[in-house]
């Protein structure tokens, strides 16, 4: 993630790239969206991009300031109060931001020495160097008898303190290990994406969240950034696994809760998904060779969704791994898994911009809620199937 972000009309890119050029020998990382098309298929990076950011530049001209796109970022940065806007034509504030002190680029011409340049850059030094205290302090060890973050051994389960207040998801230490990812070509209802079978070397304990991300804790993510909740189809929130996330929207929550609790959180990586799952089984399902509706919400028995915990856990503590939602992982789709990485790290490269989806959903029938059962979406995509769970990379030294 970038330290600056910078929102602009297209037709202003010019002096834009300009910018950029002498805000990065400041040694700043900037966010510019280059590449992204008018139509803003790409709109959730850049809302991942824009939350993350600790400064946002506003280039105010007569196309930007009735851009719609230009005016939402703006104000992001205006709700923050992480907003420098600079003119760079002779216009009117745009409405609601005319008490913010802007820079005048207006007759810059790219002059390393020009008055405005310098008051925009003197302004940010400030601001980032502020910012970059603020995070060193936070990182400083405190006293051994407040240790900045407690240890954690496998089977043990924590929930992290928020900044905003509360409690992050329930976490349990899943231990390091060994084992066969993918399905054997005899197993009922296997699809070739699931082979060839290879064994995944798992090096180092994690933590995933004992249940899927739920409308709670959801929630209150949406609350604190200040974006729409995601519509619960009238089921329940609160303990009801959140529904209708995208990846991107999952990958939002995870920046979130990083900062929010100084640990790194983060989507799974499919082979520590069906890992996790497996909980040390070699079966279709962690319950054995078969499944039955009293271990799973699946085949659309019950018509909805239910509250996270409904059903019995397998050895690692984790529940509803089959059925309830399909779970964003953090892969990209391959249609097999010739190539496929060895340490358990997410797979990434390839063409296909699909996203790994784990576990099936209360409406998926049994082939589809087993352990290695995977299929891939848009990572633009979420309904009323699909949900998420985080993974921690951090609970022990």
């Amino acid at each position: 993630m970038s330290d600056i972000f910078i929102c602009y009309s297209k037709t202003d890119a010019s002096i834009a790239n300009q910018l950029v050029e002498h805000l990065q020998k400041e040694g700043w990382s900037v966010f510019i969206d280059r590449k992204t098309p008018v139509g803003r298929r790409w709109h959730r990076e850049i809302e991942t991009e824009l939350r993350a950011a600790k400064a946002v530049v506003v280039l105010w001209s007569e196309k930007s300031c009735e851009s719609d796109y230009v005016l939402d970022e703006a104000e992001h940065g205006k709700r923050k109060d992480i907003l420098f806007p600079a003119f760079i034509e002779s216009v009117e504030y745009p409405y609601g931001f005319g008490r913010i002190q802007a820079a005048n680029l207006i007759d810059w011409g790219n002059n390393a020495e020009h008055a405005g340049l310098t008051e925009l850059l003197d302004s940010l030094r400030q601001h980032l160097n502020d910012h970059a205290l603020e995070s060193t302090v936070a990182k400083q060890p405190k006293p051994a008898q407040q240790t900045t973050k407690p240890k954690f051994t496998p089977s043990e389960t924590f929930r992290d303190p928020l900044k905003a207040g509360g409690e992050g998801p329930q976490m349990v230490v899943i231990p390091a290990g060994h084992f066969l990812m993918g399905s054997p070509s005899n197993e009922s209802g296997r699809r070739n994406s699931e082979g060839p079978q290879h064994e995944v070397q798992i090096t180092k304990p994690f933590a995933m969240g004992v249940y899927a991300i739920t409308f709670d804790d959801y929630d209150l993510f949406c609350k604190n950034i200040r974006q729409e909740k995601p519509d619960a189809k009238g089921w329940g929130r609160e303990k009801h696994p959140a529904i209708n996330v995208s990846w991107h929207d999952a990958q939002a929550y995870c920046t979130w809760l990083s900062e929010q609790t100084g640990r790194c959180y983060q989507l799974p990586s499919e082979a520590a998904w069906e890992y996790a799952c497996r909980a040390g089984t070699s079966t279709p399902y962690y319950f054995g060779e078969n499944i039955s509706k009293d271990q799973a919400n699946f085949a659309r028995n019950l018509g909805q969704t239910t509250p996270v915990g409904s059903y019995p856990a397998n050895s690692f503590g984790l529940y509803d791994m089959h059925g309830n939602v399909w779970e964003w992982c953090q892969d990209t789709w391959h249609n097999n898994y010739e190539n496929a990485p060895l340490d358990g790290f997410s797979w990434e490269d390839g063409k296909s911009q699909a996203r790994v989806l784990r576990g099936g959903s209360w409406y998926g029938f049994p082939d589809f809620v087993r352990s290695a059962a995977h299929y891939g979406n848009d990572p633009d995509f979420g309904d009323y199937g699909i949900g998420f769970r985080v993974l921690c990379s951090s609970p022990i030294e």
